[in-house]
Parts: C-alpha cells; structure tokens; sequence
C-alpha cells in the first residue's frame, strides 16, 4: 500500500496485516467497478435532461446481472522515482444485487498465492465481509471491512474508491455536460452525506464525468481525509468487450497541495465477462483450494 500521507486518524485505524488485506480486496474491486457493465443495464431517461440522482443510480445499475474476470498488471511510481509492479488474477460474481470478488497474488513472489474474498452487499443494513487465505499460515481469516481506505500494494488506489457507492449515500449536483476523449459526458458532484462514509471510503467531496449512453465513469478528481490531497481517476483505451463496455487501462495519482506525489497504472490482460464462472468459485471455502480449478482457470485472452 501507499504510505503516502494521510490523517493521524486513518493512520490509527489501520494494522499491517489490515493493510494487505484490502489490498488484495481492492485488487479485484478494481477490476469490477472501474470497469463498465451491460449497456442493457443502463439507467433510463431522456439525454437531453439528466438529474444528478439519475447519473448516480446509473453508476448503480451498471454492476448488476453479470461476471468477470481478468489479470491485472499494476506499476506503481512514488515521488522519488521508485518503480515497483504487481500482477494479479481477480474475478467476480453477481449473486442477485449484490457481489461475490476473489482475488489472487501472482507476483511479486514474497506475495504470491495470498487470495481473497470479499461480499460486496448493497442492501440497507449489511454489512459487507472480507476473509483471507495465508498460504504461509496454511489457515482462512476473517476481517472486518468497516474501513476500505487502505491501499492496493502500496499503490494510489484504495478499496473504497472502486466499490459500489449508494446515490442515496450522497448529496450530489449536476454540473453540466462535456467531452472527454471524444465521449460525451455528464459532471457530477457527490459529496458523502455521513462521516461513516468519509471513513469507509478515505474520500470525501468531488466531481466525476460519466459516459452518457453506458454511464460508465470515465474520469474523477476527489478530496482525500487527509488534508490537502486528492486523487485522480483517468481511463484509456475504452471497448466492448463481451457486450461490456469498459477501458482496459487506467491511472490514479494522488495530488497533494497540487503537485503530483504518486502514480499507479493498471493494465488488463484476457478480460473476459458473462462466462459463466463456477458458482463454487466464490464460496469462502474454496479459498487456499487446489482441486476447484480456480488456480488454474485461464481466459483464453490471453496475449501470452
């Protein structure tokens, strides 16, 4: 994880062992929710006239009704200069609105074979669960996920910032429409309407652009809990991609009193959605298995 700044109070909420936990949680949030989902699923209303509610629960419905899986490549540069990478194998699993996501360290090798597993609920009144599966320890560990603001492997992205945010949640205003890389987008501002929220996601106020037709969130900016630090969201090369649209590369950087501190890319390799995965996949004993087939399950992809 980063070990950028951040605010006395985050600091000490937060264990090592916490840290690497939703870490890999993250790994695989990532790869759901910044990516899109079936244009079927978008929200309905005329184009010309858009409330920022609408924009939001548009967000929303893009995650339902379908699954994924992908590798993700990940390059991490700190403000010195130091570059380090990860590579790691995440999937994940409508189960009605709410999502099942399963992660795996392929590399670096001091990380390789930690997975994870974690129930994204969207219901009123649950509380989502993450557990872990230590291969040094050979045992599976639950933990508690009320705060998601720790860091992908020392990256700028945090767990918080890539699961699925409630528009009920949030105060939020339209700020009018625009292009973005030759997609015509919606502006939104959103800003948590509890504390709770502030904590569980590390962010607080800002704007995001959304794809018109798919909703698909293609650029933010958002204030940070620490002070004077924001992190940015950017995508690139966005496609279908098995009636799903979504970009294959995106960078976040965190910004601290306007200069650049921090950037991490991620690359997508044999994205694959609505294949059907193995329902047994995703339940939490399966963690640490070798005979499911998930270690050794491989989109056909591929580049390489």
């Amino acid at each position: 994880m980063m070990e950028g700044p951040v605010s006395k109070r985050c600091v000490e909420r937060k264990a090592s062992i916490k840290a690497a936990v939703l870490g890999c949680i993250s790994a695989l949030a990532v790869s759901v929710a910044a990516h899109g989902a079936l244009a079927a699923d978008r929200a309905e209303g005329p184009e010309d006239s858009m409330t920022c509610e609408e924009a939001l629960i548009g967000i929303e419905k893009r995650y339902n009704g379908y699954d994924s899986w992908r590798i993700m490549n990940i390059t991490i540069t700190d403000e010195a200069g130091g570059v380090k990478t990860r590579r790691i194998h995440a999937a994940h699993q409508n189960i009605g609105v709410h999502r099942r996501l399963r992660s795996k360290v392929l590399e670096p090798e001091e990380l390789r074979g930690f997975e994870a597993m974690a129930y994204d609920y969207f219901g009123d009144g649950e509380v989502d669960k993450v557990w872990t599966y230590l291969p040094s320890q050979g045992e599976l560990t639950e933990v508690k996920s009320e705060d998601l603001s720790g860091r992908l492997y020392g990256s700028d992205l945090s767990i918080g910032e890539m699961l699925i945010r409630r528009a009920k949640d949030y105060e939020c205003k339209l700020l009018g429409e625009g292009v973005y890389k030759g997609l015509p987008v919606w502006k939104v501002w959103a800003n948590p309407l509890e504390e709770s929220e502030v904590i569980r996601l590390g962010l607080r106020d800002g704007e995001v652009w959304i794809e018109k037709d798919t909703f698909l969130p293609v650029w933010s900016t958002f204030n940070a809990d620490a002070p004077s630090e924001q992190r940015v969201f950017t995508t690139d090369k966005i496609r279908w991609q098995d009636g799903v649209y979504v970009p294959a590369y995106f960078k976040v950087f965190t910004r601290k009193e306007g200069r650049v501190i921090s950037t991490s890319v991620f690359e997508v390799e044999g994205e694959r959605f609505n294949i059907n995965l193995p329902t047994r996949w995703f339940e939490v004993d399966d963690l640490g298995g070798t005979t499911s087939g998930w270690n050794e399950w491989r989109s056909v992809n591929l580049s390489n």
